[in-house]
């Protein structure tokens, strides 16, 4: 889809969220050349207020001019994430505040460690090691959780800068907070702040190139190639596509699957059992480096027909059982589903969620990691995740 399009269907699905059916007949919303009806002043007053939240943004940044700052990736870091933090930092030394970009899980599918090393995004996987002693202040993205050790290893005095999300609001609080549930990727929103604050975006600048065509990619994969987008999410495809590499994108985008991965894909074939329209597989032990081999393994066994719901799990390092869910169902909700099956822990910590059409989970394997006995401890864990499903 070209530039010109994507902000036709921006408009157009703007109109039908926000227009009223019974002042304007749905049909004549999207038949071309037809006069849409519109509130004067109302187009105006959505740009004020993006303009409004962008200000808001950089105003807050302006007040931890000089700092030094950790720009934290929660979890295993994702497209939308790492095109996030990238944004966040480009945005901040603007005003001279020197970044260092976070995560502590290992980045382990093909197109992340495409995204990081073709972009050359300088990412720091933490460790105990790491000297964070002269961090002033620190930055959440694409998360609103606060439970990462990479935060118990800040200075006492390192303050909570911002909150920019895109799932459901938990309330947190900071010097500025921007989470928006109706926007698909929480690369979109950056994207926003870009378009109507001082960090415009120019053609054929080098840094600017590799920008967006990472929040591009980060829009592209969390709103599944734009199937669960939203107005924001094609706004801002528009503004970014004229400046990204899209050769550089396709490259990206289209890594093959590794071997270990197909190797996951075939056990969960093989181990598939379906009990009416769900597909369950256990697909045993799996290495930490191949995780995301599970969920690759379901989003293929959500193509078999008669199919709706896929869930598919292992043993991660023999530390964690890890399990990722995709649907087609009206009726299946993700994230209730997981929350309700799996519960929380004693800190009232879900074991998992989810979204629109995925989500995952994950449970510490705890004292039975202890067991010698693999065959023995593969068979009680699934006969447990089969009895809770």
């Amino acid at each position: 889809m070209d530039e010109e399009g994507l902000e036709e269907l921006a408009e157009k699905l703007d109109k039908l969220q926000e227009l009223s059916l019974e002042e304007t007949p749905g049909p004549e919303l999207l038949l071309p050349g037809v006069k849409k009806f519109t509130v004067p002043g109302e187009e105006e007053g959505k740009t004020r207020r993006r303009k409004s939240r962008a200000e808001a943004f950089h105003q807050t940044l302006a007040k931890h001019r000089g700092e030094k700052m950790a720009i934290i990736i929660r979890g295993f870091p994702d497209p939308d994430s790492i095109a996030s933090a990238l944004a966040h930092k480009f945005i901040a030394e603007k005003f001279d505040i020197e970044c260092i970009i976070l995560y502590n899980e290992d980045i382990s599918h093909q197109s992340n460690k495409a995204l990081v090393k073709k972009l050359e995004i300088e990412i720091i996987q933490f460790n105990e090691d790491l000297d964070l002693s002269e961090i002033a202040s620190y930055a959440l993205v694409d998360t609103q959780v606060c439970d990462s050790p990479i935060i118990d290893a800040l200075p006492k005095e390192a303050k909570l800068c911002s909150v920019v999300d895109h799932h459901k609001n938990l309330a947190l609080r900071a010097d500025f907070v921007d989470v928006r549930e109706n926007a698909g990727s929480t690369s979109s929103i950056y994207t926003e702040y870009l378009q109507y604050g001082i960090a415009e975006l120019q053609m054929g600048n080098v840094e600017d190139t590799r920008l967006a065509t990472a929040l591009l990619y980060g829009i592209i994969s969390d709103t599944d190639n734009y199937f669960l987008a939203k107005p924001i999410d094609f706004r801002a495809a528009a503004y970014l596509s004229p400046f990204a590499d899209m050769d550089l994108l396709r490259v990206i985008a289209t890594q093959s699957i590794s071997a270990r991965a197909m190797d996951i894909l075939e056990r969960a074939l093989e181990k598939k059992e379906i009990y009416e329209n769900y597909l369950i597989s256990g697909v045993g032990f799996v290495r930490e480096e191949d995780r995301d081999g599970i969920a690759q393994a379901a989003d293929y066994l959500l193509r078999r027909e008669g199919v709706d719901t896929v869930i598919v799990y292992g043993i991660v390092d023999y530390k964690t059982i890890d399990g990722s869910l995709r649907t087609l169902s009206n009726t299946v909700d993700p994230d209730k589903f997981i929350k309700d099956l799996f519960g929380t822990n004693e800190n009232g910590k879900p074991y998992g969620g989810g979204r629109a059409d995925k989500g995952a989970f994950q449970i510490p394997v705890g004292i039975f990691v202890k067991c010698d006995d693999r065959e023995l401890l593969w068979q009680v864990i699934k006969r447990t995740i089969e009895n809770i499903i």
